[in-house]
């Protein structure tokens, strides 16, 4: 018989709620899991898996998932409400349990996920699960435990075979006598009240199912301690007489059967069903496809027999946004997935494609899914943060255990699964590219983001804007993806025939690491090529025709990497002969950088001249002046602006909402571009390239590897239905770049650049390109020619022995960051020997690197005018210390109001002399995004000039126009 004197939950609530109660809530929550979460495949792999009907299969499931807290069933768990409820526990001190205690037992408590892991294999072999007949028919007797004692998302050490008999044996502080007894009577009721699930017939189970049961389980928990689940299931188990008989049970279990769905749609969870149809069908709104988006319908509509990879070639502006939209709808129907995750390389164009998917989404679900977007600040972007506004969050209820220090474990998983936010598990999600990487990482409840990738199509875009660290991860995580039979579209505009082979290969490695296939064509650039699971590989029946042929010219300049205006070399000097077409007959030119420092400096040294040029009332583009039509005229110079990264974000925002209502396209109603004779210049580093629709008559840029050149030129002449004006002197789409040279005319890399571009690859970029001189790139015809040409093994180099030096350097750079990626992520998932290796670390997911490079620091300037501290030079806005929530506290829209003041700055050596005056209030600790931060203070001096901080040697100083500015010491 039950003891329901056992408790499961006890924090918050009248009366300790009976742990009995709590494993058939879970048990009953994984069943509605599996009914209206999973998708068809995911069903399908995990009966397949367990050798068992899909029925079945999730009895076994719901079975599996209400047993994670057995471990409860301990005398050092049971004692942990001894001091707030003494009556609820006097029944500890009864000579069965109390002789039950074993000495011997360490501490006397264990953590009880652990206990479960460690109690349940001799409870499950009394069941029927193989003990016996060889080490493969037992593995899944040891590795059952193993999910379960994950499921606060870290697994236990695995148990070795000979150690499944005896627990006691092992892990003493289980508890003997009682205790033992209790475990298996729970675990016998649960058992008896779901029906008596049959007993797999299977050995030990794919590591890419295993992971997957490990989230459902971890999400049927969280869904079951809900604060006001536990009150109401406790309120009917308290009205029933015999409340640990197996009818009662079986009564409290069906009180939870018709309101379960109703949980897991109040968080989110579900599936995302799209429409199926034609691509004149699902995108109205498109009356001339581009001929990619033909070829693709064309290619697999009704082609597509499984699970496989697309990957989609083509250069910017050619549809593949759409493309990959409509694909996923054909392979979600071919494969069984019901949800959809697009992956992004920045916040900008997760941002951006938030929008997208969410006008995507509106015109083809039958039923109404939840649309996530997930980066470091999602909840910051207004039109998805605003949508989360309101209600409040349901309170997760956990037990605060004292052994084992990972104490408050379900503090994470509320904010993780947060109102209107579920993450990674919501149908519909955008993200950046990290929080996919993440699941290939070792991090604690990664199972979350195998259980949400693995019932989706996922598209992977901008495949080609990774370092060779960060292409690792990729390639690691489609493996998984592979393993897992997961649809997966990549798109890019720019990769090299081996690094897309690569990528193919990985998905179809990961899916059947023994198969023999043949090699993998690359695909026809613009084109695609679909490989299948079962071994098919379909590409374009013909070549695919690109809607927006053209011929790019590129212009060479060699410059001394100089601002000097006297020297006529100069970078200076060059540049203003570039533009002086805008400067005196109208147009837009975009003059891209290297870095920060390399945009202000430009800036300033245009600025500067334009004062000299056109008086000193000269302005650029001050905020006054952009909508008025009365400056017109050439003689007031040309609009100047610069936009980068390291601008406060609000100041960030609205500057390129500015440059999109002057470059956009001109059939949007807010874009206002500049006609007539007064031009524009923006000053830019490479973050225009990625996440902006914007077109210019000219882009000017200095010296980059040949994919980020040709993505750059993608901003030239982007726009053609409709055409913008254009001014008398932009004859042809124009590319100039400024390549730093010596005396010799060789490639001079200048120090200021540091290690943005690989030298090895500036050279050859730039002797391919002077091979080329006078002849212009057939877009996209001579794309993959020319980005294949720059990695070739045998290159005719003017410099052999420097080049050689170079490709040693880059390509002993590129071994040490794939072997630190070896280093860091998951095995392969048939290397997997065990789960404990997948969550081996204790590293906070908000601070893990997905990518290598300088570490970003995030900054607060503060402005003291000598009585008050302003987030804002012109001291309108007050330094809070308080939030204005209840007690202080702070609330979205107050982190957010504070972190759009906020701007990132590379870690240097500032950082190190920042002390107690750069810290955050105390009051700003309980929330982690405003305690990370560093204040820099400003002082305002009479007469209004402005004293940034100074720290180790260096000012960092906040200016309007400029944004962050840092001076270093000679």
């Amino acid at each position: 018989m039950v003891d329901t004197r056992l408790w499961g939950k006890s924090d918050g609530l009248p009366m300790p709620y009976p742990l009995v109660g709590h494993l058939v809530d879970t048990a009953v929550v994984c069943g509605t899991v599996w009914d209206s979460v999973l998708s068809a495949a995911q069903q399908r792999r995990i009966a397949e898996a367990l050798k068992l009907g899909p029925e079945q299969a999730r009895g076994v499931v719901m079975f599996w998932a209400g047993l994670h807290d057995l471990g409860k069933i301990t005398p050092g768990f049971q004692r942990l409400a001894a001091r707030t409820r003494p009556a609820a526990c006097g029944f500890l001190d009864e000579a069965a349990y109390a002789n039950g205690v074993l000495s011997g037992g360490g501490s006397g408590a264990v953590r009880h996920e652990y206990a479960t892991h460690r109690a349940l294999p001799q409870l499950l072999a009394r069941l029927g699960y193989p003990q016996s007949g060889g080490r493969l028919a037992r593995l899944l007797l040891a590795q059952v435990p193993q999910v379960l004692g994950g499921h606060h998302g870290r697994y236990p050490q695995g148990i070795e075979l000979r150690d499944l008999q005896d627990p006691l044996s092992v892990t003493r502080e289980l508890g003997a006598g009682a205790w033992e007894g209790q475990r298996w009577e729970h675990a016998a009721a649960l058992h008896e009240v779901l029906g008596r699930p049959a007993v797999p017939a299977c050995g030990a189970l794919p590591v890419e199912v295993a992971v997957v049961i490990a989230g459902m389980v971890i999400v049927s928990d969280w869904i079951a301690s809900q604060e006001h689940v536990i009150l109401r299931q406790q309120k009917c188990l308290a009205g029933r007489a015999d409340v640990g008989s197996r009818a009662s049970l079986a009564a409290h279990a069906r009180a939870l059967v018709g309101s379960a769905p109703v949980l897991l749609e109040e968080a989110g969870l579900g599936r995302a069903a799209l429409r199926r149809g034609t691509f004149a069908e699902l995108f109205p709104e498109i009356a001339r496809p581009y001929g990619l988006q033909k070829s693709v319908e064309a290619g697999l509509s009704g082609a597509i027999d499984g699970p496989g990879i697309l990957l989609v070639t083509a250069p910017t502006g050619e549809g593949k946004t759409e493309t990959a939209f409509y694909a996923a709808s054909l392979l979600s129907a071919a494969c069984g997935t019901s949800g959809l995750f697009f992956a992004l390389p920045t916040q900008a164009t997760a941002n951006q494609m938030y929008g997208r998917m969410a006008a995507f989404a509106s015109g083809t679900l039958l039923e109404p899914a939840a649309l996530t977007l997930l980066h470091g600040a999602a909840d910051l972007y207004e039109p998805y943060g605003d949508a989360g506004q309101g209600g409040s969050e349901p309170r997760v209820l956990s037990e605060p255990e004292g052994a084992g220090g990972d104490e408050g474990v379900s503090v994470e998983a509320s904010r993780w699964l947060r109102r209107r936010g579920r993450g990674i598990l919501a149908p519909l999600a955008v993200a950046t590219i990290d929080q996919a990487l993440m699941a290939v990482l070792p991090l604690r409840r990664n199972a979350l983001r195998h259980l949400g990738l693995s019932g989706k199509t996922v598209v992977v875009d901008e495949a080609h804007a990774f370092d060779a660290y960060t292409h690792a991860l990729l390639l690691r995580l489609l493996e998984w993806l592979g393993a897992m039979r997961v649809p997966v579209v990549l798109l890019s505009a720019t990769l090299t025939g081996q690094t897309a082979r690569g990528l193919v290969q990985a998905y179809l490695t990961g899916a059947d690491p023994r198969a023999v296939r043949r090699e993998v064509p690359s695909p026809a650039y613009p084109g695609w090529l679909f490989a299948s699971l079962s071994g098919r590989v379909i590409e374009p029946a013909q070549p695919v025709r690109s809607e927006r042929e053209r011929e790019l010219h590129v212009d060479v300049r060699h410059v001394t990497h100089t601002y000097d205006p006297s020297l006529q070399e100069g970078r200076l000097v060059a540049l203003l002969e570039v533009i002086e077409g805008v400067v005196a007959g109208g147009g837009c030119v975009a003059v891209i950088c290297t870095t920060v420092a390399e945009a202000q400096q430009t800036y300033q040294a245009l600025r500067a001249h334009f004062r000299t040029r056109f008086g000193e009332g000269y302005a650029g583009w001050d905020d006054a002046s952009v909508g008025d039509r009365s400056l017109g005229d050439a003689q007031a110079g040309p609009r100047l602006r610069l936009l980068h990264a390291r601008f406060p974000a609000g100041r960030r925002s609205e500057l390129t909402a500015e440059v999109e209502a002057w470059f956009g396209r001109t059939d949007k109603p807010h874009v206002r571009r500049p006609q007539g004779p007064r031009g524009a210049v923006l000053v830019a580093t490479q973050i225009i390239e990625q996440s902006l629709d914007i077109d210019f008559d000219l882009v000017v840029c200095d010296l980059a590897p040949m994919a980020m050149l040709l993505q750059r030129a993608g901003r030239v002449w982007r726009h053609h239905a409709p055409q913008p004006w254009r001014p008398a002197w932009a004859h042809r789409p124009r590319l100039v770049v400024l390549a730093p040279v010596a005396g010799d005319r060789k490639l001079a890399v200048p120090k200021a650049w540091g290690d943005v571009y690989d030298p090895s690859l500036l050279q050859r970029t730039l002797e391919l390109l002077e091979q080329r001189k006078g002849t212009a790139v057939a877009v996209p015809g001579d794309v993959q020619e020319l980005i294949d040409a720059v990695y070739a093994e045998e290159f005719a180099s003017s410099s052999p022995e420097q080049l050689f030096e170079r490709d040693w350097k880059r390509l002993a750079d590129g071994m040490a960051r794939r072997a630190l990626a070896d280093m860091v992520m998951l095995p392969a998932p048939h290397k997997v020997s065990s789960l404990h290796t997948l969550t081996t670390s204790n590293a906070d997911e908000d601070l893990v690197r997905t990518r290598l490079g300088v570490e970003s620091v995030q900054v607060l300037p503060v402005f003291d005018d000598g009585q008050e501290r302003w987030l804002d030079q012109e001291c309108t806005v007050e330094f809070p210390i308080a939030g204005s929530g209840p007690n202080g506290r702070f609330t979205t829209g107050d982190v957010r109001t504070l972190l759009g003041y906020v701007a990132p700055l590379a870690h240097g050596r500032w950082r190190a002399a920042c002390g107690p005056e750069h810290a955050p209030p105390v009051s700003w600790r309980d929330e982690p995004r405003l305690a990370r931060l560093i204040l820099l203070p400003h002082r305002m001096e009479p007469g209004g000039t402005l004293l940034g901080a100074r720290l180790g040697g260096d000012e960092i100083t906040c200016h309007r126009d400029l944004g962050l500015v840092l001076q270093r010491d000679a």
